[in-house]
């Protein structure tokens, strides 16, 4: 079984979506606009989207802007738990939230018991750059490789470039099941958004790289790179 990315031309290519039961690495430049794919990818069926660097509502107003359904995206909100105090205010520093968090994180994965529901971690790279084990580190992305698994669903974490060490970003991309490497690049005068999927389990990797731009969502340009 496969599940839908929400992007249309991307599924043809991949023979109609996503292996079920994977866990993929958004491997992104954030230059490239790549929580635009998040939002495609929550568009594909019952979600659960985990926020880390910005209030749900925002990125909400952000979907509908692009014409996204948000009706059956179930929002878990990890920014506020983190940065937001009971009374409304900041959070300057707490010693123990940085443990506390990855607590709550367990109790939002193991609730959810959607079958091939599809889990939206934006961003990943927020959970990496805790003060934490690297061990609870390793505890997190296998607890969501695992509820992946159990849940025949499709688990999307995004990974920002540049953000961390070489050891950790092995780490996440190693147990990964499929890597999305998003990422912009200069052609003349103009900036080149380009999509590579060089890790597939369970499919045949792809070698080629697409071109995408942004309207209406992810835009895969067809002209170039899919007949």
């Amino acid at each position: 079984m496969k599940i839908s990315t929400g992007i249309l031309l991307l599924d043809k290519r991949l023979g109609g979506g996503i292996p079920a039961g994977s866990m993929v690495c958004v491997y992104a430049n954030p230059v490239s606009m790549p929580e635009v794919f998040l939002y495609q990818f929550a568009s594909g069926g019952i979600s659960y989207y985990f926020t880390t660097s910005r209030l749900p509502k925002f990125i909400k107003e952000d979907m509908e802007s692009l014409g996204i359904e948000v009706e059956h995206v179930e929002f878990v909100d990890v920014f506020s738990r983190y940065y937001i105090s009971e009374s409304g205010g900041f959070i300057i520093e707490d010693q123990y939230r940085d443990r506390d968090i990855f607590d709550f994180i367990d109790s939002e994965l193991s609730r959810i018991d959607m079958k091939n529901a599809v889990i939206i971690f934006d961003n990943l790279s927020f959970f990496m750059n805790l003060n934490v084990p690297m061990g609870l580190k390793e505890w997190l992305v296998n607890k969501i490789y695992i509820t992946a698994k159990n849940l025949e669903g499709v688990a999307y974490c995004y990974l920002i470039k540049g953000s961390h060490t070489k050891q950790l970003e092995n780490m996440v991309i190693n147990i990964s099941d499929v890597v999305f490497d998003i990422d912009s690049e200069k052609a003349g005068d103009r900036l080149v958004n380009r999509l590579g999927i060089p890790k597939m389990r369970k499919m045949k990797p792809i070698d080629e790289t697409f071109r995408y731009y942004i309207s209406d969502g992810v835009q895969i340009d067809t002209s170039k790179d899919i007949a």
